[in-house]
């Protein structure tokens, strides 16, 4: 009896069923059949590995460790033997064909994490729309050549992200395990603050550790860092651990102030492991973030709270933001910026509404009036709030909304990207709050320290200049301008970022790493978009539910309920602010 060709072989395996996923076995799920299949066809169903390039693919799955991934997961059970002694020979040819099936998957998927990353974004946050989308490229002769040259290197070379940012994280991860291999760090007991100027025996240990993570150069008798000290180090805060310390400070987002508080304490103790999975799981949000190169764009970091004009991977600007509160979070997003509006109006959005509006309203029929705001049906008619019974409401069912002026809650101009989430960019009358080191101030808008900049910038290619601009912010009128070219914004959260050869650690405000980091370390899941319809609206709607049920613990502004508050004129820096429910 003739054996069966290979192409019969893997008809058996991947039959041409219309399933986008196939099975070997019961518990091995290919992923990528489409792919698999598409190969074999254009290398005339012939199978694809040769000694050759599984020892190409081998040392590239091992290389796979910088890249924060980790190789064990390609190394399927049944192919192993074969990564790690490409020469051998399958015993039959069944057992061929499951093993080069097997490696292209292998190939194919660590391509595809590598380039798009493992984790999709979108089954995490019912925000997020960074799922990756394929730029169509054909890409399959051109691996079919690096295989057939036993060249996977240069695979995984086109598939790396070529962005500034996650090349300084992946040097700052291989640094950082460095430190590991060498011992880390040991913790330095917390207690009282420590001052400059002053003595404490903690001293040589929080020297050290400083040394270990290049906030302070070594001392000139040491070659490298360690973690043994002499013991007559002195334990004086003098001024070179002050600016050690300041780094060290700026580089965790903490006030730079060389005070050793319990932030600091707590930043310096952060061990090296954690440090380590911190830098991963940001390789991978930039995976996802810049899976396309972008010209010009705006970059809005959440974690980091603030903005950067983008020219490519250069900066042209940059200022300080205030974000979302931790229970009114800002989504984490891309879009494009449409339009700029000055002297805008502000309509409260619902969950403002029911948290405050209403609650408020039930205790004073007059609050509506005391602060400025109007009440609008839903063709835009005044309402008289007086002939409302609002203890029979249990939802608002009006628009409420303040008309522009000094006291609006958005300032001055705001700057749309119109979103399911009502989330914009605009002034704010709490400018105050941008001397906080902190900033998560708003109810998920993005307040902008300098918003004239960017709006002079951007409409400055339309002929405007900041004449123009304040002639139309002094007629008291709201006024749309049109982008020619909407400009691309992106709203990122990462815990995690390096430039230059410098690494910066922030706190994970929203509490993301953890959810992200178990995916990152879990079995693979296919992106979203891949699954079943069925299968996506059920995931989908998982996600929603559980966004709302962390809305539904929102309470009511308690500087608002029951203590309306008049409107006043904007605050200017140093002065007290208007604390208006604002976005």
């Amino acid at each position: 009896m003739e054996a069966p060709s290979f192409q019969a072989l893997v008809n058996q395996i991947l039959p041409q069923d219309g399933q986008r996923f196939g099975k070997l076995g019961a518990e091995m799920t290919l992923y990528y059949k489409p792919l698999i299949l598409r190969l074999y066809k254009e290398n005339g169903q012939q199978p694809l590995w040769n000694p050759a390039a599984i020892q190409s693919l081998s040392d590239a799955l091992k290389g796979l460790t910088e890249e924060g991934l980790n190789p064990d997961e390609y190394r399927f059970g049944a192919i192993a033997p074969y990564l790690d002694a490409p020469a051998q020979t399958p015993p039959s040819p069944a057992e061929q064909a499951k093993a080069d099936i097997l490696l292209t998957e292998a190939c194919l998927r660590a391509l595809d994490n590598l380039q798009y990353g493992k984790v999709d974004p979108d089954s995490l946050d019912a925000d997020s729309n960074y799922a990756p989308a394929r730029d169509g490229k054909d890409r399959i002769p051109q691996l079919l050549s690096w295989i057939k040259q036993g060249r996977i290197d240069e695979a995984f070379n086109g598939a790396r992200p070529q962005h500034d940012r996650y090349k300084w994280l992946k040097v700052a991860l291989g640094q950082y395990r460095q430190i590991k291999e060498a011992g880390g760090w040991s913790p330095v007991p917390a207690g009282k603050s420590i001052k400059p100027g002053g003595s404490d025996s903690r001293i040589p240990l929080i020297r050290r550790r400083l040394v270990i993570t290049g906030d302070l150069p070594p001392p000139v008798q040491e070659t490298a860092a360690t973690d043994a000290a002499p013991a007559t180090e002195s334990i004086r805060f003098d001024e070179d651990l002050v600016q050690g310390v300041k780094k060290f400070q700026q580089r965790h987002n903490l006030e730079a102030n060389a005070v050793i508080g319990p932030a600091t304490f707590a930043a310096l103790n952060v061990p090296v492991e954690q440090r380590i999975d911190q830098l991963r799981l940001n390789m991978e949000r930039q995976r996802w973030y810049f899976a396309k190169d972008l010209d010009e764009h705006l970059i809005v970091d959440v974690a980091g709270f603030a903005i950067f004009w983008m020219k490519g991977q250069e900066v042209q600007w940059q200022e300080r933001v205030q974000v979302g509160q931790r229970m009114t979070k800002t989504p984490i997003f891309r879009d494009q910026i449409e339009h700029v509006i000055f002297n805008p109006t502000w309509s409260v959005p619902p969950g403002i509404n029911r948290r405050t509006i209403l609650p408020s309203l039930k205790l004073d029929a007059s609050y509506l009036d005391k602060k400025g705001y109007q009440l609008l049906d839903d063709k835009g008619n005044p309402i008289n709030p007086y002939s409302i019974d609002w203890e029979s409401l249990s939802k608002m069912p009006f628009t409420v909304r303040q008309p522009p002026g000094n006291g609006n809650a958005l300032g001055l101009v705001k700057f749309m990207f119109p979103n399911k989430f009502s989330v914009f960019l605009h002034d704010t009358n709490h400018r105050d709050l941008f001397t906080k080191q902190e900033r998560t101030t708003s109810n998920g808008c993005i307040r902008l320290r300098d918003p004239f900049y960017l709006a002079e910038h951007l409409l400055a290619r339309q002929g405007w200049d900041r004449a123009r601009i304040d002639k139309v912010l002094a007629t008291g009128n709201t006024t749309q301008t049109n982008l020619e070219t909407p400009l691309p914004i992106l709203i990122q959260y990462s815990t995690a970022v390096a430039a230059e050869n410098e690494v910066s650690f922030r706190e994970d405000i929203y509490k993301r790493d953890a959810q992200l980091l178990a995916a990152l370390d879990g079995p693979f899941q296919p992106a979203l978009s891949e699954l079943p319809k069925e299968a996506q609206a059920r995931k989908r709607a998982q996600l929603v539910s559980a966004s709302a049920s962390t809305a539904n613990l929102l309470g009511p502004e308690p500087e608002i309920i029951g203590m309306p508050i008049f409107n006043e004129p904007r605050s200017e820096p140093g002065k007290a602010p208007n604390y208006f429910d604002l976005p």
